[in-house]
């Protein structure tokens, strides 16, 4: 790991010791001080820049009145922290798994979706996320609330003062899906249109011409962060990659050069969602 390209282990590590931090109320100094380093160090290991000794960490968490599982975890975390490529099989619950992604996503200039079966997380409305996660049948009853309300606290990021851009890139057959009835669908592909008019989003849609794409072997994200190397996401029902490697990387960004060349541009896609909600909205009118 350089200076200027910290993995994502250490940047989840620095997270969780600065929350740690912040929660015993101390400063970046007296919490240097009490390890014997300097505010500048700890600074470092809290952005992800530099990765700590497990010595180090060790002396935080006891500094933090951190210990049971929870300690084991960082300290895990600290010895691992210069790994690129993070297959979490170790998150059980849907927050655990998302609080990476949520944070790599509050940290990224700029966000690349492709999605082949369902619209982008950071794009979907909340009956369309309840539907998804109630159709499917994985989601046990009690738990879809509590998850819909995790993955919409993700909007928040295209909101702020300095947002990512964001570019979702999506099969044509997402928005003929009618995941949780054609109202459902009409309102989530009028909420898309809506997104569009956000400076910091584009959406291009890829058209079902009948021919396989490069998108084929399913859905993932691509965070960028000025000055650092790409990271690529991709989820399944229990676990989470985060892939760092070059050529993997390079790899995903060809998949994403050629979806390009397929893909409608922003003009052409918002014509053909308009179209969509168009006929959405006759059809339960009945005209």
């Amino acid at each position: 790991m350089t200076q200027s390209d910290p993995t994502v282990r250490s940047q989840e590590l620095g997270d969780e010791l600065r929350t740690l931090r912040e929660a015993n109320a101390l400063s970046l100094v007296d919490a240097a001080r009490r390890i014997d380093a300097s505010g500048s160090k700890l600074s470092r290991i809290e952005t992800g820049i530099s990765a700590p000794s497990a010595e180090d960490v060790s002396g935080l968490l006891v500094l933090y009145g951190v210990n049971g599982e929870k300690r084991r975890e960082l300290l895990a975390l600290a010895r691992e922290s210069e790994r690129r490529g993070w297959w979490q099989r170790n998150h059980p619950g849907f927050a655990e798994r998302q609080r990476t992604l949520v944070s790599l996503e509050a940290k990224a200039d700029s966000i690349v979706n492709f999605e082949p079966i369902v619209v982008p997380g950071l794009l979907q409305t909340g009956e369309y996320t309840r539907a998804i996660m109630r159709d499917s049948g994985v989601v046990p009853e009690p738990q879809i609330e509590a998850r819909m309300v995790t993955r919409l606290h993700r909007h928040a990021v295209l909101r702020r003062e300095h947002p990512p851009k964001l570019l979702a890139v999506m099969d044509e057959l997402v928005l003929k899906r009618p995941i949780g009835g054609p109202e459902v669908l009409r309102r989530q592909i009028e909420y898309l249109l809506e997104a569009c008019t956000m400076p910091n989003v584009t959406i291009r849609i890829v058209p079902n011409d009948g021919r396989a794409h490069a998108g084929v072997d399913g859905a993932f994200t691509v965070l960028r962060r000025s000055g650092m190397s790409a990271v690529i996401f991709a989820e399944t029902l229990t676990s989470c990659l985060f892939l760092e490697d070059k050529a993997e990387i390079e790899t995903y960004e060809y998949v994403l050069r050629t979806l390009s060349e397929r893909a409608l541009d922003q003009r052409g896609s918002i014509a053909l969602m308009a179209d969509l909600a168009r006929r959405l909205d006759s059809e339960e009118s009945g005209t």
